[in-house]
């Protein structure tokens, strides 16, 4: 049985803000918070990634009715991108996450 314990935050994009007299435009994120838990890395996991140019940092697992697609993923102070996804069953939604510099 594995514990629900790990707070995380999917980020959703929340539209844009702009300050005056610039151009450019930055995306607002909401947060949406739930329970997840971390699964370990593998070795073949690991090997399987580097063969393809992928770094994973963090697998962790949520509820798919929880999940909308949503690219990034705050644990902590630290945000990850989402490389890919996997249902394990319809209870529970693998997320495999490398982690994303640059993201407040």
């Amino acid at each position: 049985m594995n514990n629900w314990d790990l707070d995380i935050s999917l980020l959703q994009e929340d539209g844009y803000t702009q300050e005056a007299g610039k151009l450019n435009k930055t995306i607002k994120y909401k947060e949406i918070e739930l329970l997840a838990y971390e699964k370990p890395i593998s070795r073949a996991e690991l090997y399987y990634a580097g063969q393809s140019n992928i770094e994973i940092t963090k697998i962790i697992v949520i509820h798919p009715f929880e999940y909308n697609n949503e690219q990034l993923v705050k644990i902590g102070a630290d945000t990850f991108q989402v490389i890919n996804y996997y249902k394990i069953s319809n209870e529970e939604l693998e997320l495999k996450l490398k982690s994303k510099k640059g993201v407040k």
